[in-house]
């Protein structure tokens, strides 16, 4: 299996540096090996991407799952050098909790969704619900059905933030509606098709 090139030099570089953090004073050994353990298990998903999706690494839908993977891999390296690194990380974050954490989720919560409808049916990545991986097409129509509704809940959830509903509540009930109507829907498509 030919390895891909750029995954290996992103993934060494970026643990080499989260590791070089052990260098810093005052700096904590376990959420260095936190993030040198995402960042290496997010290398190794990228190598095996054509293997869990069971699809040509030729094919789109593997390029799309490799593009995600590398995202997630700059993102959590781009997390952790800042945890790691800069020396005011901990009052920022505690100063700024909610606002941070709101916005990494508006984040990544629009990236998946843009990416869901792109997913090939696979038990690594994804919407991974008894359902949706025992048939391809719930599969797609959870995906679809999550790509649809990211935006509007994103909207709801930002407006929810602006009328001053408490921010756990507007993440929460976010996250949730986001994971279950899609769920809902596409638990329906599975049982009208096996039945």
């Amino acid at each position: 299996m030919k390895k891909p090139a750029v995954i290996w030099p992103l993934t060494i570089i970026a643990t080499v540096i989260i590791g070089l953090g052990l260098f810093v004073e005052g700096s904590e050994w376990r959420l260095i090996s936190i993030g040198i353990g995402i960042i290496f298990g997010l290398g190794l998903m990228d190598i095996y991407t054509p293997k869990i999706a069971q699809l040509s690494a030729s094919n789109p839908k593997v390029k799309t799952m490799r593009r995600l993977n590398r995202l997630f891999i700059m993102f959590f390296t781009g997390v952790f050098l800042f945890l790691i690194w800069y020396p005011d990380a901990g009052s920022l974050i505690m100063e700024n909790e909610n606002g941070l954490a709101f916005i990494a989720t508006l984040a990544i919560m629009g990236i998946i969704g843009n990416t869901a409808p792109k997913l090939p049916f696979n038990r690594y990545m994804g919407l991974r619900l008894p359902w949706t991986v025992r048939d391809e097409e719930t599969w797609k129509a959870a995906h679809k059905w999550l790509g649809y509704i990211t935006f509007p809940i994103i909207l709801i959830m930002i407006i929810a933030y602006f009328l001053n509903i408490e921010l756990i509540e507007v993440v929460k009930y976010g996250i949730l509606s986001w994971i279950v109507i899609p769920g809902i829907y596409s638990g329906w498509i599975y049982y009208k098709r096996m039945s």
